[in-house]
């Protein structure tokens, strides 16, 4: 009788830990999509993912429109690979545009961003940039000449885009950003989910990795395309 009363504690006590142990690793799981959470750790400060009230989105510790390349640069604490991209007629980004690679922030996240510096200036940058490579998929990478260093790094940010190192579901995607403007089907394995608010199209796919595409809201096509 009086080892059975002994027992039950213990017993007791072994549910509590393991209830803990449970409680522990969904705070993990949680944390692991800090990407998409409200705030973004930076030093001492936070930032918040939100929209000014000129309509510049905050994403990352980033102002669109406003933050520069160099700025970017400190706030990632990371240095990108910057490049002239000239994208077939056929592809989403079509045309020549400058952009920022950082091939592995703090969670090993990609983050894609594209610069504004205005057209004169990118023309000018594409005649001092080398011969064009042309990928597989038709898309030709320019070299910046050395002399564009600094002009890159004082461009403005204009959108962003996250490529996470992890799996994103619908249903995950609706439990940070809530219920999409529209949702598009691109193919029978991936759709688009489009929040006008936040200027946020987000592609889900079985076999790709997710992509988040950031821009301010005043430059969303009226059609919610690309």
């Amino acid at each position: 009788m009086t080892t059975d009363t002994q027992t039950e504690p213990k017993s007791k006590h072994h549910d509590r830990m393991a209830l803990w142990m449970l409680l522990v690793v969904v705070a993990v799981t949680v944390a692991v999509f800090f990407w998409s959470s409200s705030q973004y750790q930076q030093g001492e400060g936070t930032e918040k993912t939100h929209v000014d009230g000129q309509g510049h989105l905050h994403v990352l510790g980033i102002t669109l429109g406003k933050t520069s390349l160099k700025q970017a640069e400190r706030i990632l604490k990371s240095k990108s690979d910057v490049a002239l991209y000239i994208y077939p007629q056929e592809h989403p980004k079509a045309g020549l545009k400058l952009e920022a690679f950082f091939p592995a922030i703090a969670d090993h996240t990609k983050v894609v961003l594209l610069l504004d510096v205005g057209d004169k200036a990118l023309k000018g940058i594409e005649s001092r940039a080398t011969i064009p490579h042309l990928y597989p998929d038709k898309v030709a990478r320019m070299n910046l000449a050395p002399e564009d260093a600094s002009l890159v790094h004082r461009a403005t940010v204009r959108e962003l885009t996250l490529i996470p190192n992890l799996t994103i579901s619908p249903e995950t995607l609706k439990a940070r950003f809530g219920e999409p403007d529209r949702v598009q089907s691109l193919d029978k394995d991936r759709a688009q989910y489009m929040y006008d608010a936040i200027g946020l199209k987000a592609v889900v796919s079985k076999d790709e990795p997710p992509v988040l595409h950031f821009k301010n809201h005043g430059e969303i096509d009226a059609d919610g395309g690309q």
